[in-house]
Formats: structure tokens, sequence, C-alpha cells
């Protein structure tokens, strides 16, 4: 469903005073997933009953801003990128045995819903069987069958499927320009591909660090060094997902093309702009082949994110065998 057509889902729900007690919103925590959680909150929140949500009322600034009384949000903090038990039973657990502030609704937002590790998920379990009145959860996760399956029962859910969107500017892009470029004919063009990519992951970082810093700068908490820090990996990685997806579309096209035996003029491709090279790489390969190296990109980006293996050193690897 469009993200239209899930927001008028709840508006009906709440208008006939049957409001689950939690959703699963099954979407991008980051995009479109994101985007109805806030418009959830707002709605809920906001204290203009003429026109909800408003957007322009105290409350409805604040639920947008994260800032609302009566309005909590989780997410994975820590370097490990889970939700623990801990964050469950202080924050999450605390909040819900207390009432609302303004005597209205209360909402939690659980994004990367996927990312709670069992305790927390039983954790939090207990608190869906016995659900306060006028309380919503919102679990936003891109990865619903992650979930426990006893959770997934005591929701409803809410699917954004309008399909992947592409990763946004300026990844997308840069990532283009460099895969079009890319030949492993010689050692001296693979780390210059390697290059432009570790460069491209130097910038991924610097640009993390000074959003996180802004971010500390509006919390109205003492932020520790390690919570900060935190911060910077949790968006350092989201940002090199994009980096890897973005190749994953390059080598997709690539294989959709080789997948063609007729004409290729009308196939649609992630990467129009570079068609004809595309076309040209396709041509060179057999389907096989291409689909090894989407295999490839997997075991690439393994080595980064989960064996912690230097980028310096994994991408002259890789892009050795990617052609």
């Amino acid at each position: 469903m469009k993200p239209s057509e899930v927001f008028e889902i709840v508006k009906q729900s709440f208008k006939n005073g049957r409001m689950p007690h939690a959703y699963i919103v099954c979407g991008s925590p980051r995009g479109n997933g994101l985007a109805i959680a806030e418009t959830i909150s707002s709605f809920l929140l906001c204290t203009n009953d003429a026109k909800r949500p408003c957007r322009k009322c105290d409350a409805c600034l604040n639920a947008l801003a994260r800032k609302h009384v009566d309005a909590l949000w989780i997410e994975p903090e820590k370097k490990s990128r889970i939700i623990s038990v801990d964050v469950i039973r202080d924050q999450l657990l605390h909040w819900e045995e207390m009432g609302s502030y303004v005597g209205g609704w209360k909402i939690a937002v659980v994004l990367f819903a996927d990312r709670l590790n069992d305790n927390a998920a039983n954790a939090f379990l207990k608190t869906l069987e016995e659900p306060g009145e006028r309380t919503l959860f919102l679990l936003v996760t891109d990865k619903p069958e992650a979930l426990l399956p006893t959770i997934i029962s005591r929701c409803q859910r809410l699917d954004l499927n309008e399909g992947r969107i592409p990763p946004a500017e300026p990844w997308r892009s840069r990532v283009g320009d460099i895969m079009a470029h890319h030949a492993a004919t010689s050692a001296l063009r693979v780390f210059a591909t390697a290059g432009k990519l570790a460069d491209l992951f130097a910038e991924i970082k610097e640009e993390a660090e000074k959003l996180s810093k802004e971010q500390k700068r509006e919390s109205d908490l003492e932020e520790d060094k390690e919570t900060v820090d935190a911060w910077i990996s949790a968006r350092s990685k989201e940002m090199r997902q994009s980096v890897f997806e973005s190749i994953r579309d390059w080598y997709r096209d690539v294989l959709v093309l080789c997948a063609c035996h007729g004409p290729k003029d009308g196939i649609p491709l992630f990467f129009e702009e570079h068609r004809a090279r595309l076309v040209a790489k396709a041509e060179k390969l057999q389907t096989r082949r291409a689909v090894q190296f989407m295999d490839y990109v997997d075991e690439m980006e393994r080595h980064i994110e989960v064996r912690n293996i230097r980028e310096t050193i994994v991408f002259p690897y890789w892009f050795t065998w990617l052609k």
C-alpha cells in the first residue's frame, strides 16, 4: 500500500474507536516506515480536532521533533546495533506504566524492531499482552520476518509495499560513476576502483560524525562519548549499506541485461544513465557469471560489516573478480 492508504486505515480505525494496541509498520526505518510513524504520532497527539494532524500546533511540532512527553522513540544505539532488554525495561516498560501527561494518547515507536534481541523481545511481549489504555506501539522494520511470531500475532500489520526505492543521492550516483569506469583488466584499474570506494567510505564517516554532533547539540540530555560513538557507527553502517545496495543494483542491471536475449531498449534499469556501459558489460558475460557477481557483492559486504576487515583490503580483493 501507499503511505496515504496506510494512513487512511489508521484514521478510520481511530474514527471508529477501534484502534489496535500495536502495528507492525513494514517499511524502511529511515524512509517510508519512519515517515508514516511520524505521521501517525503527530495524528494521535495533535490538539487540533478539526484537522489531524495539523502539523502546526505545539503537540504536532513536538511529536515530529521527538520531544513530546507522551511519545517514546527507541532505536538501536550501541555499536552492536541491538535493542537490549535493559532498554526495554528501563525505558519502554517504565514509560508504559506512567499515565499520559496531557491526558490523551501515548505512542511508542520502535525503529528497527527486528533488532530486539531475544530477551528484549520477550520483555516487550509482556507489555503487548497487557497494554495500557489509549497506548499505541509502532514497530517499524523492513524485516518483519525477524520478529517473534508471538509478537506478530498480537499486532496489526501495515505494509508499505511501494517497491524498493534506490538509495538516495549522493551515494547512488557516485557509485554508478565508479562502477561505470571499473574494469578488472589491470591491477592499476582495480586499485583505482577500490580507492574511490574507500574515499567514499571516508566521506560517509565524516557525514555520520557531522550528523551525530548535530544530534548531540539538539539533545536535552548529556550524551557520553560512548553514545555519540555508537550514533556515528550506526549512521556510518546505514550509509555504507546504501553503497552496497547501489553496487548490487549495478549488477542487477547487468544480470537483467544478460538474461534478455532480445531487444534491450525497453528494459527498466536502476542505472538508466549508464545504459550503454551496462549493455556493453552484459554482452561480455554469461548469465551464471552475473549471478555469481551478486554473490561476490554479498561476500564483500559481509567481510567489511560482519568480519570487520578494512575496506582497503576487501575492495581490491573482490574487485579483482568483479568485472
